[in-house]
This record gives C-alpha cells, structure tokens and sequence, in this order.
C-alpha cells in the first residue's frame, strides 16, 4: 500500500485507483463539554468531566486512471464503502502500523474534475483513537504513561542508567510476567516492583537472563543453565503485576552507556474474567 492511499476493510483504495491527500492530520477529536448555566451568573459550571466524541478524519480523494474506469467500479466502490453498521479497520498509507475502528456515514459524491480531486470521504472513527497493530489502544493515558516500546504482548526499553518500565496490565487479574535482561550482565541488578524486589548477583558478560515469574526460575539464555542460585535469598520475590498501571523500577550500580548497558523485556499475556 502506497502512502497516499489506504485500506477500508479487506480492501486498499488503489484497487479503485483512488488515493487520499496526506497533507491534514487529525490531532484530537471534539472534547465533550458537561456545563450547566446558571442563571443570574456569568459563564457556565463546567463540571470537569474527560471524554471525547468521536473522530471524524475527512480526506479529498483523487482519481488518476480514466473516469470510463471510475464510473465502471461505482457499484464496487458502493458496495466497499457501505455502512453495514459494522465498523471496519480503516489503514492509512502513511501509518500502516496503526488503525481505526470507522464507518462511512455522511453522504457520498464523485465528480469529474479536471484537479483530478474527485470528492471527500468522512470516516467517523469510534472510539476516537488509534489502535496498534497488536490491539493496544493508543489513548492519551497510554501515550503518557508508557515510557517503553510496547509490541506484541512485550514491553521493551534500554538502559544505560537507573530508570523504570512503565506499562499497564490491561487483563482483569494479576499476571506473572516473563522478564528478559539482556547486554552486559553485571552483579547487583535489582528489580523493584512494588514492595517486591529481585536482585541477580553474578557477572555474565555479554548475555541474556531469563527470569519466569511463574516458574519461579533464573536461566542464562545463550545455553538455558539455571542461574537461580546467582539470585539474593532475601530479594527473591517473583512479580504478581496487578491490572492497571505498572512500574517496574530497574537499579545497577555500574550500568552506563554501550557498551555496559542492557535492554529488559516485560513479557505478558494479560488474563480477561469477568
């Protein structure tokens, strides 16, 4: 898919030879207003209420190919197009690793022009934000929050100095994670989560550890050797990540720039009940 195109459903605009304009961009949607007036009194009560409406993202098309061609596809294009009440994932060109949930509702018009910009699509976009590819919705609390590169079920940072992970357990109950630390492996790095901590005293070198929360096991990853007799007897406390927003806090006194730094990984599948 070109960036100037996009990708309604199944099925990408240029098989219809239509392509979008790329030069808007769709910041926030409309802020809900919850206000009572007063009478007698200047203003409104705003009652401070968050929520947004939906987005509604208007591109002008453009057609480049014959209009013999255009007016040949119309029943496709109707059909493609058409608001069936089910929402479908809207894919722009220019994102191709992030999606909408849209409908069509306004009318819809195509017109020979000479500019070749034929018409202008409205794509309503409930809710108003954007998802990843792997699920995850971007709303302003997640882009704040997170601190790290979530992709897949994984939550990935480098560190070069002390610092945190910050992401959220989006399942409905607690999870026990799988953390990977991998790069210059030195002892005395400690994991705090919560009043929880895990501290590794051994010097691996180059490599990678492998800490099972559920298993409660301590694996050298280049050969799968257990390391959990590296791990302090008094920190050996394996994370339960509660729902919601979580930190895991990460210390090493002799960590810095590559080559004495060293990436960790958070790997969950959050569990959804009831």
């Amino acid at each position: 898919m070109e960036s100037n195109e996009f990708k309604y459903g199944d099925t990408e605009s240029g098989a219809f030879g239509l392509f979008c304009g790329t030069e808007t961009h769709s910041l926030l949607p409309e802020k809900r207003k919850y206000v009572q007036e007063i009478p007698g009194l200047d203003g409104v009560a705003d009652f401070g209420i968050s929520g947004y409406s939906t987005r509604v993202i208007t591109k002008p098309v453009y057609f480049t190919g014959p209009y013999s061609e255009l007016r040949k596809n119309r029943e496709n294009i109707i059909a493609w197009l058409y608001n069936d009440g089910t929402p479908k994932k809207l894919i722009f060109g220019n994102e191709p690793n992030r999606y909408y949930m849209a409908k069509v509702y306004a009318a819809l018009e195509f017109e020979n022009a000479s500019d070749r910009h034929i018409g202008d699509i409205q794509f309503e976009c409930n809710p108003p934000w954007q998802y990843l590819s792997d699920g995850t919705l971007l709303t302003p609390e997640e882009i704040t929050y997170v601190n790290c590169t979530a992709e897949n079920g994984q939550f990935i940072k480098e560190f070069s100095g002390s610092g945190s992970v910050k992401f959220y357990n989006k399942g409905t109950q607690n999870v026990k994670p799988i953390i990977k630390i991998i790069g210059r492996i030195k002892t005395g790095i400690i994991l705090t989560y919560r009043g929880a901590e895990l501290k590794l005293e051994t010097d691996e070198g180059f490599d990678g550890v492998e800490i099972n929360c559920t298993a409660e096991t301590v694996k050298r990853m280049s050969d799968g050797e257990s390391l959990y007799r590296y791990i302090d007897p008094e920190k050996d406390n394996f994370f339960s990540l509660s729902p919601g927003k979580c930190e895991i806090a990460v210390a090493e006194t002799d960590i810095g720039e590559y080559p004495d730094s060293f990436t960790v990984i958070i790997q969950f599948t959050p569990i959804l009940k009831g």
